[in-house]
């Protein structure tokens, strides 16, 4: 009997092999007609109309590769219908994307993610720590060699910490408190750098310059601290990427103020798909630079790129004159260099 009982469990298992790695098996029953297996909707055709499953079901091995090469290659179609067109024709891509036209393309802010995504990892795989950099920061006497002293007493102080951490016997709730405080005075370390390089950026130079110019001289001050520019940014600019689309749409929408033909979601798909352009044209810049191809001729041929690139889009998706994008194109350079300087600003004070 515990014979017959053995015999009939390995049968059993034998045939879930077999319809799991043979593709002539586990197959869906039927294709157009029935029910969908998804939602129970009655078929009509390939797919469904309530849920968009398709109506030929695999449960291959096999069939796990065909996903594979599936998401994979239709993402790819996708890639060649809209890159094509946002390199070339980035108006009119906006305008039939906002019109309803969307299928054949990925959607901007799908695009906007993948190339947010290239970008930080082209990024952090060509671009140094700053070492270099690091090196052209000259050292001054008052307030700075003070934030400097300041500096040495907190390493000091986490050195401490560290050694009391090393040292036996202790306690879980010593340990516990002891890495409290190493926190905190990491923390207090990383503050007193900031201040100490935006004050040698600030020098002399008062807070007379507006805005504008006190964001450039945050982002100066960042720069003169590369490490610690290129962890904020390493941690925080691939997360709260998003934030850029946000800063820039009303931007955008001043350039149409009180406009009734174009509504915040125009501008939004017109920012987004812009962006996720200048990003992927940021990454090849990098990635020529990273193979040192002649920089002067290719810088200037992709800033000269870029600027035609934003006059085009701009013409295009709010259907413009000549004349009509040509003066907006100076005011849209502008407020692109705001709302990348607010934007890196709220990654450098993040922290």
């Amino acid at each position: 009997m515990t014979g017959e009982i053995d015999a009939a469990g390995d049968a059993i298992t034998g045939g879930m092999i077999a319809r799991a790695v043979e593709p002539g098996h586990g197959e869906s029953e039927h294709d157009g007609h029935g029910a969908c297996l998804n939602c129970g909707a009655t078929l009509e055709g390939a797919y469904c109309a309530q849920c968009g499953q398709a109506a030929h079901i695999h449960r291959s091995f096999g069939a796990i590769g065909h996903d594979l090469a599936h998401g994979v290659l239709h993402f790819e179609g996708k890639i060649f219908r809209t890159l094509p067109e946002l390199a070339l024709r980035p108006g009119k891509l906006t305008r039939r994307y906002i019109l309803g036209e969307r299928a054949k393309f990925v959607s901007p802010f799908a695009l906007f993610l993948f190339s947010a995504f290239l970008m930080y990892a082209i990024f952090s795989l060509t671009s140094g720590h700053g070492a270099s950099a690091g090196k052209m920061v000259q050292m001054d006497d008052g307030a700075i060699a003070e934030l400097r002293a300041e500096e040495a007493k907190a390493d000091a102080q986490i050195a401490k910490i560290e050694a009391q951490l090393k040292a036996p016997g202790l306690t879980p709730a010593q340990r516990a408190t002891l890495n409290e405080d190493l926190g905190e005075a990491r923390e207090e370390r990383q503050g007193i750098s900031l201040a100490a390089n935006m004050t040698e950026s600030l020098r002399g130079e008062g807070m007379n310059g507006g805005v504008a110019a006190t964001v450039g001289e945050v982002v100066s001050a960042a720069a003169k601290d590369p490490e610690l520019a290129y962890y904020k940014l390493k941690a925080n600019a691939y997360k709260f990427s998003w934030a850029l689309i946000l800063f820039s749409m009303p931007f955008v929408w001043l350039l149409f103020p009180f406009s009734r033909r174009f509504k915040m979601y125009d501008h939004a798909i017109y920012v987004t798909y812009s962006i996720a352009f200048m990003s992927l044209l940021f990454s090849l810049s990098m990635l020529l630079s990273a193979l040192h191809v002649t920089a002067g001729l290719v810088t200037t041929a992709l800033l000269l790129y870029a600027a035609w690139h934003m006059y085009r889009q701009m013409k295009d998706a709010y259907s413009l004159s000549r004349l009509g994008a040509l003066w907006r194109l100076p005011l849209l350079y502008m407020f692109a260099c705001l709302a990348l300087a607010l934007f890196f600003t709220m990654l450098v004070m993040m922290g």
